[in-house]
This record gives C-alpha cells, structure tokens and sequence, in this order.
C-alpha cells in the first residue's frame, strides 16, 4: 500500500503499478506518507480503515500472465526466483524462453497452477494458507494486496474453489475504486478528476502525455495475449482465476 496525504493506492504487481507511482512523482508533489509495495492496507494501517479515498489497479487475467511470464523472460520478477527452487538450470529455461515463446509459456503456465510446484516454491504465506490449489496464482496475489488482513484471513477454508474468492473479497476488499489497465489513463484521470486535492492542476494533460511511455512495460515476442494461448491453457486461467470474470467481467 502506497500511503499518500489525500488517498491511498494499493498497487498489485503486474497491473500497471510502476507506470502510475513514477506518474505519480509528476503530478502529485508531495511524496508517499508511507509506502509497502505490493503490500495490503493493513500493512501500513493496522485497524484496516481509513476516510482516505482508496484505489487499485486490476488486469486481464489472461494478459497478466503472459506479462508475468514476459518480464521474467527478461531476467525479472519474484515469480521467476522461486521458480528457481524447484527448476534448475536448463529445466528453468525453457520455462523462459522467447525463443520458442508459445511452448516455454505454456510450460510456464503449467508449471504456476502446479499446486504442488506452488507449494514448493513459494516461501511465505502461500503454502500454509492452503489456497494453491483452491485458486489462480493471480487471483491470490490480487486478494494478498486488496483485502483486509491477508495474512491471517486469506485462507482455506474461507476461499475453498475459485468461486468463492467473489464472496470473500466482497466481504474483506479495501478499496473503492478501481482502475483497469486496459483504461488506466482514463480510469486514473476521472479518479483525479472527483479527487483533485493534492494534484498538479495540469494533471490531465500530464497523464495523456505519460500514456505514451510507460514505465517498465514486459517485453514480448508474439502479438497479443492471445497468441500465447491454446484452448486449454485459456481454459485452465478461465477456471483457477474466474475470479476476474465474475468480478470484473473480462474475457479472453
């Protein structure tokens, strides 16, 4: 959570979060009051409320992960370190590998709904909150920063399937606007818009400017999210992380 005098972002990995807090050096002046990345609000607000206007960032699922896979194809991403204890050497690369992208991502893809391999690889909460195998890795990660109380709270048996992560996070979510990728420019100047306390008066004008650069964009070889996909693996995210479906409508 990023703590700013006049709202509060909750930025989730891969959703455009970098794009927006370096947006955010440009026009909003005054620096974060606090600041734990990819962190819920009970991390830096331990009784989780607050009068401050709170948002999010959210992504099709299907793109986030061929983003996640992307960036750690460039030697990045936390994903890819963990992955990294249970895939040695060569068996690691060819779970990153732009050279033959659709077959490397699909292995990939495989490989992080792998309850097993999750459990393996993920070293802090995961594992013990016996959700690996009830949702998406996406799904979890966006509950871990949008929720109230993660560490305590986000656990089997409160989300059993990956229908019942809707019911949780109407119940435990900690924001009350959320800006879509796909939009972000959009969504983010009508957020300015109803909240300009705090803004450079020129924001709007900023962010159409700053819509052409953005900031630590994942480098693909195919064009399209789509062209990662066959029906199954499409199928597979549909299933774990239909969490996204059923609360924000997208679709493949």
């Amino acid at each position: 959570m990023i703590e700013y005098d006049t709202f509060i972002y909750l930025d989730v990995y891969r959703t455009g979060s970098t794009h927006l807090l370096r947006l955010m050096e440009q026009i909003h002046p005054a620096p974060p009051l606090k600041s734990f990345r990819h962190a819920s609000l009970t991390k830096g607000l331990p009784l989780g409320f607050t009068a401050k206007p709170v948002i999010t960032t959210v992504r099709n699922p299907w793109d986030w992960y061929v983003s996640l896979w992307a960036y750690g194809c460039d030697g990045h991403s936390a994903v890819r370190r963990h992955l990294s204890s249970v895939f040695k050497g060569r068996e690691l690369e060819t779970l990153y590998d732009k050279a033959e992208a659709e077959a490397s991502f699909r292995r990939w893809l495989a490989a992080v709904h792998d309850p097993a391999i999750l459990n393996a690889a993920m070293k802090e909460h995961l594992p013990q909150s016996g959700l690996a195998g009830a949702i998406g890795l996406y799904t979890y990660r966006f509950q871990r920063v949008t929720t109230r109380y993660p560490k305590l709270l986000l656990r089997w048996p409160f989300i059993r399937s990956p229908g019942g992560a809707l019911p949780y996070h109407r119940l435990m979510k900690a924001y009350g606007t959320v800006l879509r990728n796909e939009t972000l420019s959009q969504d983010f100047t009508a957020f300015v818009a109803r909240h300009p306390s705090g803004f450079h008066p020129e924001a709007a004008a900023m962010i159409a400017a700053a819509d052409a650069r953005p900031a630590n964009a994942s480098g693909r070889s195919l064009p399209g999210y789509r062209s990662y996909y066959r029906e199954a693996d499409a199928a597979l995210v549909a299933s774990r992380d239909r969490f996204f479906i059923d609360a924000f409508g997208y679709a493949f």
